[in-house]
């Protein structure tokens, strides 16, 4: 047996192996520890600890929004520590700001049971939508499934080409839908339309969409954010935040 076969599909399974669950785990931290950029303080502010004990203590004193700004100013939004957002939501929930508190309910830890009946509340209150995104939007949610299956299909594509007998052919035919997995997944996960949420009402020629509804989105004309689920619609940029910033994807 001849190991010079095996250099490509030994180097296909292995990229797909260290890189595929790089972007497969780039979303905003569900229950993973925060990353060192959510631990880091910003430049003149606060540790997230120091934050958090801080708004905490002004939080059960009722004053929510001191509570709120002592969040806020310690956040990044880069790579949110899921804690700090969660109780930023929290306060912004007290403070009756509700599609804000959606976003940042959104971007904290979605494993938190009581996170997801604070959400839940924040939207029977508000009486928010989520759109549905249509097939594109669909498969951009599920975009880091399809590394998983890059790497099963590198690996599948090393087995082919390691038993004795196998065309050739099948072997690159595994290898390619490897590649073009990956390469599917990968597109979509960068480039792909985005979730996000309404901060303020959205007029439009084709009907209005009110603050808090939960959309995904993608680039549209002069700058504004195309709104998936609609007629085409269009919404001004500063008036819709990414679930995920743009800057941390």
């Amino acid at each position: 047996m001849n190991l010079r076969h095996f250099g490509l599909p030994i180097l296909l399974a292995v990229f797909a192996t260290l890189f595929g669950p790089l972007w497969a785990s780039a979303d905003i931290p569900e229950d993973r520890p925060p990353t060192p950029e959510a631990m880091a303080p910003p430049p003149g502010g606060d540790t997230p600890q120091a934050a958090l004990d801080r708004g905490n203590a002004l939080a059960q004193s009722g004053q929510w929004q001191d509570a709120a700004e002592v969040y806020g100013a310690a956040l990044d939004p880069r790579s949110p520590h899921p804690t700090l957002a969660y109780n930023l939501g929290v306060a912004l929930h007290r403070l009756d700001r509700l599609p804000e508190a959606i976003l940042w309910y959104r971007r904290g830890p979605q494993g938190d049971p009581w996170l997801q009946e604070n959400l839940w509340l924040a939207r029977r209150n508000l009486g928010s939508q989520a759109l549905d995104p249509g097939p594109w939007g669909a498969v951009t949610a599920k975009a880091g499934l399809l590394a998983w299956v890059a790497v099963a299909l590198a690996w599948l594509a090393l087995l082919v080409a390691w038993i004795p007998g196998v065309p050739r052919g099948v072997w690159i035919l595994v290898a390619t839908a490897a590649v073009a997995v990956y390469g599917v997944g990968f597109g979509l996960d960068r480039w792909g339309p985005e979730p996000a949420v309404l901060l303020t009402d959205c007029t439009t020629s084709s009907g209005d969409l009110p603050a808090g509804t939960e959309a995904w989105v993608r680039p549209g004309s002069s700058g504004a954010l195309r709104v998936l689920g609609t007629k085409g619609q269009e919404c001004a940029a500063d008036s819709i935040a990414r679930i995920h910033p743009p800057n941390a994807r």
